[in-house]
């Protein structure tokens, strides 16, 4: 696997926003398809990579990554045979099985909304799989589409997710923190400024900052554009638990 490496420590602190927003996400190399985007998903919570056919379905693998009531799911977990009309069968295999905390799992199939909303055959199928994967496994199947998140969610999403598998620093993570702590609200420019007086040092802690968001991520507004502006307010744990 090749890794994209940036020296952020050589970086103006003005810059920094705009290189972090272009750092590229390591995946596995496969071979291009002209017919649709394919390639491998660097999982977290799986903890390998997940192989997708569309960028929705990319974007559907991200989506679950930041879903706290997600623990796991996988690609193409079966094939089934199913009635689809006038004696006909047909197999159909689901895009994704999502497996949650509170033991339960559901069946995905992955669409752009304006397929489904142009193809009434499409409709018929997707309520016919839907009853039929109910009464022969007891799941429940559901449509992801490009109109479950908005265009600045999901590009947060992606933002924070670059910085998931940097190198763990306990040292770092603490210092952060215990910043946090300190107070209900707090902006991530105030955080590195807290932890240090020297730049090259707050370049260092930044990618960590995010990698804190990212384990605590009801602190933020995820439907905001993220800056270094952005504000971490602990108040909003409280009222997700109310």
């Amino acid at each position: 696997m090749k890794n994209t490496t940036i020296n952020l420590t050589m970086l103006p602190i003005k810059n920094i926003e705009n290189i972090l927003y272009n750092l590229n996400m390591s995946v596995r190399k496969i071979k291009k398809s002209y017919i649709s985007c394919t390639g491998y998903f660097a999982s977290y919570k799986n903890k390998t990579q997940i192989a997708f056919e569309s960028t929705l379905e990319r974007d559907f693998y991200m989506f679950l990554e930041f879903d706290e009531q997600v623990l796991r799911y996988e690609e193409q977990p079966l094939s089934l045979i199913y009635d689809y009309s006038d004696d006909q069968k047909r197999r159909y295999t689901p895009d994704t099985l999502v497996t949650y905390k509170v033991n339960s799992q559901k069946l995905f199939e992955v669409k752009y909304a304006n397929e489904i909303e142009n193809d009434i055959e499409l409709q018929q199928k997707i309520k016919t799989l839907r009853a039929h994967i109910k009464n022969e496994y007891n799941l429940d199947f559901e449509i992801f589409t490009d109109q479950n998140f908005s265009k600045q969610y999901m590009e947060n999403l992606k933002f924070i997710y670059k910085f998931v598998f940097i190198p763990v620093s306990d040292v770092k993570t603490k210092a952060i923190a215990k910043i946090i702590d300190m107070s209900c609200s707090i902006s991530i420019r105030e955080i590195i400024e807290s932890l240090s007086d020297n730049q090259q040092k707050q370049l260092e802690y930044l990618p960590y900052v995010w990698n804190y968001i990212f384990n605590h991520i009801k602190i933020i507004d995820l439907q905001q554009k993220l800056t270094m502006k952005t504000t971490l307010d602990k108040r909003r744990l409280t009222n997700e638990q109310d």
